[in-house]
């Protein structure tokens, strides 16, 4: 089958949602399948067969991240490219809830395609933290208000809520998926769809594999008196909470040192406070990596700490970690709740001083030999493959309910 994957930014730009495409590529192209992702343009895409760009303005000073400006333009680029098209597409699914919601929903109908949504984002949570209540309303305003020109549906009905603007995506999907059993319950309690699939994003199946036969092959035992090795990983804004991780550290000034990995708007914040703090020979930022590079940092890591609260739909990296078989300090319990009880350090609640204390503890119990890491060896559903081959079952499922005769 022929998939189209609409993407609110180029899967080569940073981010979870970007990475977890790619590597849906890769598979579904593994198994024998062709992949066209259509999305914005980035200074980090390189010319190659499966991309359609669409007319985008750049939102970012070094060019990585884009908005699609123009939707009509969008429109019939896409349109005459379908066209010219010589392998057409069997099904849309669409991985983003702005431009490519919209594109990419406006398109299929034109098209008389098959839609699935997998709605990553807490748009909800996130855009209110970053632009607060007023703003995000009509954010939101705007953006059903764009969605209702380009489907086939009523003019009227725009609203400023994101979950009745998810819901109006939603409803033109055969399935909706969310990548985490705490998330699709959000979703459904907020009225967005009545049932919501949860479909895990996977971890790339060659790398890990890799990384295990290494680590069997050459077996290494913890030296209980070198400093516990943490890693942070993520992009450092806000809703992220780095420069609380930052500070708790400092506070629990635990026999240990972190790599904080990732770029951001408080980079510059962060680099500052670790000085003002004076725990630079234990606090290292040390910017972007690759994909494959961050998975083996985290299995030759000791813990990873993830810091957001509420925000997640699934945290990735507490996946990638644990798929490596490295555990986490956990502030978010959501997260927690997806693996067996016990894999996890949690800590009891939003405030620096439980995260500190957290960490302490971890130190401590990493120093006497804890096997959580034990729990996480038979996690199998981590991984691409097995992604893949459930997504397979619901794709065809979806195209043959669409070709099905109509009486």
């Amino acid at each position: 089958m022929h998939i189209a994957i609409f993407l609110d930014q180029h899967p080569r730009s940073l981010g979870g949602i970007q990475t977890s495409v790619m590597l849906q590529k890769k598979y579904l192209e593994r198994a024998g399948h062709r992949v066209t992702i259509i999305c914005p343009n980035s200074t980090k895409a390189r010319a190659t067969d499966g991309f359609w760009l669409l007319p985008s303005w750049p939102i970012a000073l070094n060019g990585e991240y884009a908005f699609v400006a123009n939707v009509r333009r969008s429109r019939k680029r896409l349109d005459r490219g379908f066209n010219e098209l010589h392998n057409k597409f069997d099904l849309v699914h669409i991985q983003g809830d702005m431009w490519s919601g919209i594109i990419g929903l406006g398109f299929a109908q034109r098209q008389r395609l098959p839609i699935v949504h997998t709605m990553h984002f807490n748009m909800s949570t996130s855009i209110a933290a970053l632009l607060g209540k007023r703003l995000t309303r009509y954010m939101f305003w705007l953006l059903s208000r764009e969605l209702l020109k380009h489907v086939n549906r009523p003019r009227s009905g725009t609203t400023g809520d994101p979950w009745h603007y998810l819901k109006m995506l939603a409803d033109e999907a055969s399935i909706v998926f969310a990548p985490s059993h705490h998330f699709a319950h959000d979703l459904e309690a907020n009225g967005v769809a009545e049932k919501v699939q949860v479909m895990h994003n996977g971890i790339d199946d060659d790398t890990i594999a890799s990384i295990l036969a290494a680590a069997a092959e050459h077996p290494t035992q913890r030296d209980a008196k070198a400093p516990v090795h943490l890693v942070w990983s993520g992009r450092l804004q806000l809703e992220k909470r780095p420069l609380e991780f930052i500070r708790a550290f400092a506070k629990a000034d635990p026999d240990a040192v972190v790599d904080i990995y990732g770029k951001g708007y408080l980079f510059k914040k962060a680099e500052r406070l670790i000085k003002e703090l004076g725990v630079e020979h234990k606090v290292r930022l040390r910017g972007t990596v690759p994909y494959t590079k961050m998975l083996r940092i985290f299995a030759d890591s000791d813990a990873l700490v993830q810091t957001s609260v509420g925000f997640e739909t699934q945290g990735m990296t507490v996946y990638e970690a644990a798929a490596t078989g490295t555990p986490s300090i956990l502030c978010d319990h959501n997260i927690a709740g997806e693996f067996a009880p016990g894999s996890h350090w949690l800590v009891k609640d939003e405030s620096e001083e439980a995260l500190a204390e957290a960490i302490a503890q971890a130190i401590s119990d990493i120093k006497k030999g804890d096997k959580r890491a034990e729990r996480l060896v038979d996690e199998d559903h981590l991984l691409q493959s097995g992604a893949t081959a459930k997504m397979l079952r619901y794709y065809q499922s979806v195209i043959d309910h669409h070709n099905a005769p109509k009486y």
